[in-house]
């Protein structure tokens, strides 16, 4: 029994990994060009277009995006049911897998590169790829222990997340607001499943000569749903999961400081129950 339990505990974050290379991304943190200023008086959309103002950000930019995400997850529904070899119905250890879980853990990070174009002086598109490392930790309360004969289950994972976004933007002499969405593709090495997820980031700040600083929020839609078959010596499970983030909202603070016309800074920190720490390097032309 002593096995059997331990091996169904190990699956289980197996099947976890899947939410937490989804997470990455946040992987996408990317932060957008926010300038934006109030020049737009009297141009059509045709002028934007072809007749680009010096005052406008540059149209072109090239990124190295660095990322880092720590995360609890909850467990939404989980059900199993088991059989032997001659498909007659076992009982398991327990009916409930959150009776022997005290937490869920996940840690992210990204590194990767990203470019984007100014469309319009107030709509920026982005494309991105990176590399992804993270690990996923499931804490057993004294029962999950002494079914297993371990307190903790830890799983390292990696691979490759690919996205695409889009902001739009708007400001005036000093301050500036905008929205950015980003939809975000993770394939994971090994027999874990690709997996998709999108994220709405808004954000309101202030320009002084060459620094940008701002305050926003960023909102992750990352719910995991689950199903496969455990082998364990002499008996079939069968399960079906769903994953959801404790919080899908988190508090953001960032700054862009202009190292010179053409290259920028920039550092962002997520707070709450989601805490995150992003570093770009920007080259615009």
């Amino acid at each position: 029994m002593e096995k059997m339990g331990c091996q169904f505990a190990a699956d289980l974050v197996t099947g976890l990994m899947n939410r937490s290379a989804a997470l990455f991304l946040r992987i996408s943190l990317v932060t957008s060009v926010l300038s934006c200023n109030g020049h737009l008086q009297g141009q059509d959309l045709g002028d934007m277009l072809t007749n680009w103002d010096p005052d406008w950000p540059k149209r072109f930019g090239v990124t190295a995006v660095g990322y880092s995400q720590e995360q609890n997850y909850a467990l939404d529904n989980f059900t199993f049911a088991a059989v032997n070899a001659a498909g007659e119905a076992l009982p398991l250890p327990v009916d409930d897998p959150g009776l022997i879980l005290s937490g869920i853990e996940n840690e992210v990070s990204q590194w990767g590169a990203k470019a984007d174009f100014w469309i319009l002086p107030f709509w920026n598109v982005h494309g991105m790829v990176g590399q992804v490392d993270g690990q996923t930790g499931v804490d057993l309360n004294p029962a999950g222990e002494a079914l297993t004969g371990i307190d903790r289950i830890e799983v390292d994972y990696d691979g490759t997340v690919f996205a695409a976004g889009s902001t739009l933007a708007y400001g005036q002499d000093w301050w500036f607001i905008s929205v950015t969405g980003i939809y975000a593709y993770t394939n994971v090495k090994g027999d874990i499943d690709s997996i998709p997820s999108w994220m709405i980031m808004p954000k309101i700040g202030g320009r002084w000569n060459k620094l940008e600083m701002w305050a926003g929020a960023t909102y992750q839609n990352v719910s995991e749903r689950q199903s496969g078959v455990f082998d364990l010596p002499g008996l079939i499970v069968n399960y079906d999961l769903k994953l959801e983030a404790e919080e899908a909202w988190n508090t953001q603070l960032g700054v862009r400081y202009s190292l010179t016309d053409s290259l920028f800074l920039t550092l962002e920190a997520g707070f709450g129950r989601r805490e995150s720490l992003t570093g770009n390097l920007e080259w615009r032309f």
